[in-house]
């Protein structure tokens, strides 16, 4: 019966806070995501254990592992936020996309042209309310998985999920170079001669990343990577200090080459073409507003696309 007590004083506030933490494996991270600061989350942790009676996260150095107590009660936690989701899809559903709720995920090279997306779909759905959430591939997965997005914008789709998967345009990936790097007005470049040079790459993690370093490995080629960032905008600006090449997604350094600030190499064999998807779990309850954005991305994402 106490137990049953201490549960009803739980907030959704400690609950999400306990989420982010678990998720993240790390209070700053969280505090990032939150928009708190790492003594308010850690706060939030200890009067959550405090109520509970058990303790939730071990720390480790900076970082911060899931005990046994905290596994079983992410569990439910998880429980509780998705039940809560399903009665938000179904309140919306009720009333249409007007004045609904809609999550979207996407990978961090994807925000270089979701907002122009967002911009002509909010023209047809006004007073929905939107959220955006930008992650690298692996987390985006994850928050696939656990239901906390509707939707997820992203290159290189999950294998282990049940997820209706659809392609809407096309996503090309190269290499850039300073307008000053030595390879920047050669053309037709042996791949070998990237073996030659200093790389920046993005983290582990990044669909980019997976796709430069299959190519990598399918040449047997291995350059020495000097740098790496998780931010597109970084990695861009190193590059135009011409300290290293990078492989990017060419959608993301689109204003850069108009301007002769990057230049794309004119490397043999790219650029490699992949595909940009829409995705979303086969399970669970679909709000109105997911739909009607899965249906307008289908439609007209290549076109928008092929404007940047």
């Amino acid at each position: 019966m106490k137990s049953l007590r201490l549960l009803k004083n739980l907030s959704m506030r400690q609950l999400r806070v306990f989420q982010s933490a678990a998720r993240h494996g790390s209070f700053s991270k969280a505090a990032t995501e939150l928009n708190l600061t790492a003594p308010a989350i850690s706060m939030q942790i200890k009067e959550l254990e405090s109520d509970l009676g058990m303790t939730l996260f071990a720390r480790v150095g900076r970082r911060v592992e899931l005990t046994t107590a905290g596994e079983y009660f992410l569990v439910d936690v998880k429980k509780i936020a998705a039940t809560l989701r399903d009665a938000e899809v179904t309140l919306s559903k009720l009333k249409g996309t007007q004045g609904g709720s809609l999550k979207i995920g996407l990978v961090s090279t994807a925000k270089y042209f979701v907002p122009k997306l967002l911009s002509r779909f909010k023209q047809e759905h006004f007073g929905l309310q939107i959220k955006l959430e930008v992650r690298n591939r692996i987390q985006m997965v994850e928050m696939l998985r656990d239901g906390e997005i509707d939707i997820a914008i992203m290159g290189r789709t999950p294998a282990d999920l049940d997820t209706r998967i659809e392609a809407f345009a096309k996503h090309p990936h190269a290499f850039i170079a300073s307008p000053d790097h030595p390879l920047a007005k050669r053309q037709g470049i042996s791949p070998i001669a990237i073996n030659q040079e200093e790389l920046i790459v993005r983290e582990e993690g990044s669909g980019t990343r997976a796709i430069m370093e299959r190519f990598l490995n399918d040449r047997g080629l291995s350059p020495r990577v000097t740098m790496e960032m998780s931010s597109n905008e970084s990695i861009k600006q190193a590059v135009m200090a011409d300290l290293g090449i990078s492989f990017v997604s060419l959608h993301t350094v689109g204003l850069e080459v108009q301007t002769n600030k990057l230049v794309v190499l004119d490397i043999d064999e790219t650029p490699i073409s992949r595909a940009w998807h829409v995705v979303a779990l086969n399970r669970g309850n679909h709000s109105a507003a997911a739909e009607a954005f899965r249906y307008f991305v289908l439609e007209h994402g290549a076109e928008l696309l092929s404007e940047i």
